[in-house]
């Protein structure tokens, strides 16, 4: 891992932010193709991105947090450092689709067919993001003997040193390019209003609920599941009834 890029003048790259970057930027991007393919107004993306990164990063953190109460720093400054790691995907997206609709009603937009345009963006941007999250060892997974098993040896790892362990990581990385390749070869065959973010809610849920038996923080909470998983579990079943709606385009 290389937790620091470059330095500008001064002031350090820090590669997880730079991947966080570019994950917005390229989900952002493809959001206004999708939106302007609809005949949606493609500038709002630029209007509302803005709220539900925000909101979507405070949300992260404080999901990891509610998840790791043990890490939580005595200080403002650390409260704030997610450039070094410690989000949760969940966290940050059901805070993001709690601004972007509650900032759509405002708009009087078409909640349903904006929340299709900005399913593949979002996993897209996933791609990227995970990566990130790989470079700076958060989320790391637990010991293995897999041929594919990493080991960090960074000091600045959120992961444990010289362990072999699964790269949840890039397992995560490769389902959101799976999940964005599959809704982009299913798109024009989903009719209904909402069906394409449905699909894509169902799709990330199966595989976030799988991969997170690899992670080292998996903890059963009740029977064999854990916290995510069962918040996975949740997000299928609106997901199907999002893939159900009778709304057409």
């Amino acid at each position: 891992m290389q937790p620091i890029l470059t330095e500008i003048g001064g002031v350090s790259i820090y590669a997880f932010g730079f991947f966080m970057a570019a994950s917005y930027l390229l989900g952002m991007a493809w959001t206004i193709r999708e939106a302007g393919q609809r005949g949606l107004n493609s500038s709002l993306v630029l209007e509302f991105g803005f709220y539900v990164l925000l909101g979507g990063l405070i949300g992260a953190r404080l999901f990891y947090f509610l998840l790791h109460p043990q890490n939580i720093p005595g200080d403002l400054q650390g409260l704030i450092r997610f450039w070094d790691g410690g989000l949760v995907f969940l966290g940050g997206a059901l805070a993001g689709v709690f601004i972007l609709v509650f900032y759509l009603k405002i708009k009087r937009q078409d909640i349903l067919a904006w929340l299709d345009s900005a399913a593949p963006g979002v996993a897209l941007g996933l791609v990227l993001g995970w990566a990130g999250c790989f470079v700076a060892g958060c989320a790391f997974g637990s010991p293995t003997n897999v041929p594919w098993g990493v080991t960090f040896t960074h000091p600045d790892s959120m992961a444990s040193l010289y362990v072999q362990v699964h790269p949840t990581q890039i397992y995560y990385s490769l389902a959101a390019l799976t999940v964005f390749i599959l809704l982009m070869a299913y798109k024009n065959m989903l009719t209904a209003k909402g069906s394409l973010a449905g699909l894509f809610i169902i799709l990330y849920a199966f595989f976030n609920f799988g991969i997170d038996y690899f992670r080292d923080d998996h903890q059963a909470l009740l029977g064999f599941l854990g916290f995510t998983q069962l918040v996975s579990l949740t997000l299928a079943l609106v997901g199907l009834a999002l893939m159900f709606g009778r709304s057409k385009r």
